[in-house]
């Protein structure tokens, strides 16, 4: 548990322009995305400061029966394109208690209780005993960056960098925000003016906003089984060789 008090909100609503109800969608063929989110962070933090906010019945009792609580939100913020993310983000963090809070959406999910605890330890050091005044959870990045007209991290002529070479760039894994609630008030967003880069494993850039992310997103999960049996295989015949060796020995 923390030594600060901290909530963790997931915001989930039930439309989704990209993948129909994408808040029960599975990458496991168990845990929905919401359910997988509400456990990683129950691992930290208890039922109360895990709060889903959600317009949907059908949400609020998929959460409710995996552990969480529920803030209700206004259908209007709901909506694409009426609300502004700023307003919800207001109408979000108005009914929460708590001096610190985690935006965590249920959209990345390898973002796991590891990293959740490696980063609420770090907004422990660089936040609340330290001189920013917020923390975004990242990845680097080391690739060949244009916009529409020219590259922005490397020269594209004779001077071509190597990609190890390439300046410290970092991509914004979308699993993690945290700010102090007076903060997040004050500017209307989910970070401050001195924000923190936390980096994380490279897994915790999977953001499933498409349908190809997820199928990323299973394709991972399941390379993930494969090296998790391909380890417990290799430990069980470590095992009985050890043993065969022994009974030889005697």
């Amino acid at each position: 548990m923390l030594d600060y008090d901290l909530t963790a909100v997931i915001p989930a609503r039930l439309g989704s322009s990209r993948i129909s109800e994408k808040v029960f969608q599975t990458i496991d063929g168990k845990d929905t995305l919401l359910s997988r989110k509400i456990k990683q962070l129950r691992k930290i933090l208890p039922r109360e400061k895990v709060i889903v906010n959600t317009e949907s019945n059908l949400i609020a009792e998929h959460a409710l029966s995996n552990g969480a609580n529920i803030h209700w939100r206004d259908p209007y913020f709901s909506k694409e394109h009426d609300a502004s993310f700023s307003d919800l983000i207001v109408h979000v963090i108005s009914q929460i208690k708590s001096e610190h809070i985690a935006w965590t959406p249920f959209v990345v999910p390898f973002f796991d209780s590891n990293q959740f605890r490696l980063a609420f330890n770090n907004y422990t050091k660089m936040v609340i005993n330290g001189n920013y005044d917020s923390l975004l959870s990242v990845v680097p990045i080391k690739e060949y960056i244009w916009n529409e007209k020219q590259p922005l991290n490397y020269v594209a002529d004779h001077r071509h960098t190597i990609s190890q070479d390439l300046p410290n760039w970092f991509q914004v894994t979308n699993g993690n925000y945290m700010a102090p609630k007076k903060i997040m008030s004050k500017y209307k967003y989910i970070l401050g003016k001195k924000v923190f880069l936390d980096t994380r494993e490279h897994f915790c850039k999977i953001d499933i906003d498409t349908l190809h992310d997820l199928k990323i997103a299973r394709a991972y999960h399941n390379l993930e089984l494969v090296a998790d049996n391909s380890s417990t295989l290799k430990a069980i015949v470590s095992k009985t060789t050890s043993f065969k060796e022994t009974v030889v020995k005697t």
